[in-house]
Parts: C-alpha cells; structure tokens; sequence
C-alpha cells in the first residue's frame, strides 16, 4: 500500500502488519484459518469489517446531501469514496494519527487558531511539534491573518469550522486561501457543521490536493457512545499512510451496525437540528434580558459563547446548583460555553440564572 509522499521518513521504514494486508490485498478467500478467534461462539467472534466500503458509502451520501452548493456537481471522488474516508475512534483519533503521520517531532511546525478547540494544540506537544497560534478576529472570531500563516508554511494548519468555543464560522475566503498557498495540509474540522445550515468543505475536496476534513458523529448524529468519526481526504494516499499506524479494529462491529442504522434512516436526526436550534434561539432570547449576562456571540451551532458581568459569582452559583457549563476565562475574559440541552435541562439552567442575576440587581 502506497504512503503519502509528504509523511515522516520512517514510513519507509514500516511495513503494513499482516492482518491489514489480508484485509487490503482483496484476497478470494473462502475459509480463513488465520485469525486464531473462537469460532463456537456467534458473529462477534470475528473481527470487525475492516475495509467498511459500504458503510463509507451510505454514510458519504448523507453528508454529501446537506446543504449542497447550488453550482455543485457530481465529482469522481463519488464514484470512489471509500478510498477517501477513514473511520476513527471519534475525530481526536484523526487528529492524532494526522500529527503522528506527517508532522516531525522536534522539527515540523503546525497552526493554530485561538480561541479553538485545544485537542490540537495539546496532541501537537505530545509529539513534540512547534505550535504557532495565529488569533481570530473581529466581534465574530471569524477572519485570520491568512498571510502570516502562510508566511510561517507550517506542515499542517487546523481550522475549526464551526468554532469551538466561539460557535461562529470563519470567512469562507480563509479556507480556501490557504489550501492555494500552502505546500501542508489544510484540515478543517467540522464537529459541528450539520447544526450550521452552510456547505462543508468536502464540497471543495476535488478542488484542493491538500484538504482534509474531520467529521464526528458524536455531535449532530447523537452517536458519542458509538466513538465514530472520520477523516476525510482530498488524496487517497493521505488514507492510506493513516491506516499504517491506526490501530486495527478499533470501530467494532456493533458500532458500525449502528452509524449504518442511523445513515439508513437520517429522517429523525436531521429534524433534531431544527429543534435544537429552536432551542437555542428561545434560550439565548431569555438570557439576553438577564443583568448578569453582557454579550451572548451569535452562534451557528449546538452551543453558544456568553460573557458574563460577576463571573466568579454566577460560577459559584451554577456550580452550587450542580449545573456546569465550560469556562472559556483564561481564553476569552468571563466568558462560557453553554451547549443546549433538553428544553427542561435549558430551562433550569434559565431558572438559575435569572435567580443570581436578580439577587445582584
């Protein structure tokens, strides 16, 4: 199997362990004596599918159905998606076998933004890179100083489109600036990206060699227990290095039952986004009256950015009645990140609120 030529140097020097190449070598094979598994004991018994060539499938379609552009046409990469999706252990597994594949220790440079979500700055000095952050701009968070990244040329840059914690999208120029001006990857990680009603940057993969997109269907698909996502890549050698060091079998059988269940019957998922953006608009309406509550950023997403007038306070009382929300401080001054929960956990959260808010009227 044929790594990607920008990968660290020992990928040379790594051979595929075996029982991927049985898997990827498509071998004929009618009875299959090299496993060493207890056959006596039903289906799970076996290793899970490995190649998962229809699942990638059905669930390409789903995603490749949402919020399309107007000019979008189908692409060859349809017709051969499988060989552009790996699934992983949620989207953290895909960022770090990203950093672990192409990015060198003591030595390769990667970017990021700030205020974002810290999964790749914290994995990035796991393995020893240099992290350059580069901070988001305007009321929004939503513009970059493309041309100082662009000056650094790090080996990879991580967007997070939606935000986290900021729950805005950024300027659409940005993305693709930088996958033309870049010699590294370009990876837009979009957790939240069915909740924000705009098109994905897998629409533009056939137009940029160096794209890549992490999915999650932790998020919008109500699937954290399942721990699924997935990397997503322009190039399908990008796949191919990242299964040299993915640790097999890590997608078991039952999960994959389950994202086929869901990409089979989407119908019930796709209306929860309505509901949760109904949610949202009624929730974040009510505390906009509330005195303790300065500014609440408009958000795209499940989840939503609110700065606080007496943060310590309101903290101490949140915490006090056993209802936590993230803290954005050392990030964002007095600031937190509110994710929108059932209409009865949003209003007691409300309730909450507007109690310490009056008492420190």
């Amino acid at each position: 199997m044929q790594v990607h030529p920008k990968s660290r140097p020992i990928f040379s020097e790594i051979p595929l362990i075996g029982v991927l190449k049985k898997h990827f070598a498509e071998m004929d094979i009618d009875v299959d004596l090299s496993n060493n598994t207890n056959p006596f004991l039903g289906t799970l018994g076996n290793y899970p599918d490995l190649t998962q060539k229809s699942l990638k499938k059905h669930y390409w379609q789903v995603i490749s159905s949402l919020n399309q552009p107007a000019d979008y046409t189908p692409q060859k990469i349809d017709e051969i998606i499988d060989q552009h999706i790996l699934f992983t252990v949620g989207s953290s597994e895909g960022i770090d076998l990203l950093l672990r594949s192409f990015a060198e220790p003591n030595k390769d440079t990667i970017a990021v933004t700030e205020p974002s979500f810290p999964a790749y700055e914290h994995w990035g000095k796991l393995h020893n890179l240099q992290i350059k952050r580069f901070k988001l701009k305007e009321e929004n968070y939503n513009q970059l100083d493309v041309d100082d990244i662009i000056k650094e040329n790090p080996k990879l840059v991580f967007l997070c489109n939606p935000n986290n914690p900021t729950a805005t999208l950024l300027d659409t120029e940005i993305i693709d600036k930088l996958c033309r001006s870049l010699d590294g990857f370009v990876i837009v990680d979009e957790a939240y990206i069915e909740f924000s009603g705009i098109s994905s940057a897998i629409y533009d993969l056939s137009r940029f060699n160096n794209l890549i997109v992490l999915r999650t269907l932790s998020k919008a698909w109500g699937l954290a227990g399942v721990r699924c996502g997935a990397v997503i890549a322009a190039d399908p050698l990008v796949i191919n290095t990242l299964r040299y060091i993915q640790i097999p079998f890590g997608f078991p059988t039952p999960s994959q039952e389950l994202v086929a269940n869901r990409c089979a019957f989407p119908q019930t998922m796709i209306a929860s986004w309505e509901q949760i953006r109904q949610e949202r608009v009624k929730l974040v309406k009510n505390l906009s009256n509330l005195s303790v509550v300065k500014k609440i950023t408009p958000s795209d997403v499940n989840f939503f950015l609110m700065e606080l007038n007496h943060f310590s306070t309101v903290m101490a009382f949140l915490n006090q009645h056993k209802i936590h929300v993230v803290s954005c401080d050392n990030e964002i001054a007095n600031s937190i990140r509110v994710s929108i929960g059932t209409e009865k956990e949003n209003q007691k959260f409300l309730k909450a609120m507007s109690l310490i808010s009056d008492s420190l009227t």
